[in-house]
């Protein structure tokens, strides 16, 4: 025996649409959405040991749900005219206290460093690197990501997307971008 069941809409009780936990559907670790920001502007801060936030790499989502999570996925090319570089996890503008390693001595916590040990190189080194961090805003409202740089000292220069020696030399030098990808994960 065949059954049809036709509707022309389906409410939950409070006459919203229902989602998949109304309907009883197991989703939890699913992903949602996807977003990105790709900069492929340059960017620098010889702010030193404070930090400065890398404008041109914000990234905006909207959960669906205050239960969601969001994975953040920073791919980020930079350089610096010194051996030390360093960055955290903004959100809405504020350091993400659970991306920061812990408290050791006058270590600065961190989301994510860089080391160079015997100095920042020749003026055409350039890196690439990042991380990944599964973020609990616990909100559906746009929620912002971002992130902000420093160096060593005031006076050395941190760049994104370009080197310290900045020619036109197009052999050598190519302009990569910077990613900042959010993925909403059901929870």
């Amino acid at each position: 025996m065949t059954s049809i069941l036709k509707v022309s809409t389906i409410q939950n009780t409070a006459g919203a649409a229902p989602t998949a936990a109304d309907l009883g559907l197991n989703v939890t670790g699913n992903v949602l959405q996807v977003v990105q920001t790709v900069f492929d502007g340059t960017f620098s801060t010889a702010i030193g040991p404070n930090f400065a936030e890398v404008t041109g790499l914000r990234c905006n989502i909207t959960p669906t749900s205050a239960s969601n999570k969001i994975l953040v996925k920073l791919n980020l090319s930079w350089s610096t005219t010194y051996y030390q570089f360093r960055g955290r996890l903004l959100r809405n503008g504020a350091t993400v206290s659970g991306s920061l390693g812990a408290q050791a001595g006058i270590r600065i916590p961190v989301t994510f460093n860089y080391i160079h040990y015997g100095g920042g190189g020749n003026g055409y080194d350039m890196w690439s690197g990042g991380f990944e961090y599964l973020d609990t805003p616990s909100t559906t409202s746009s929620t912002q990501y971002s992130i902000d740089i420093g160096g060593y000292s005031t006076g050395y220069t941190v760049f994104v997307n370009r080197n310290s020696n900045y020619g036109n030399g197009a052999d050598y030098m190519g302009t990569p971008i910077s990613t900042l990808t959010l993925m909403e994960i059901s929870g």
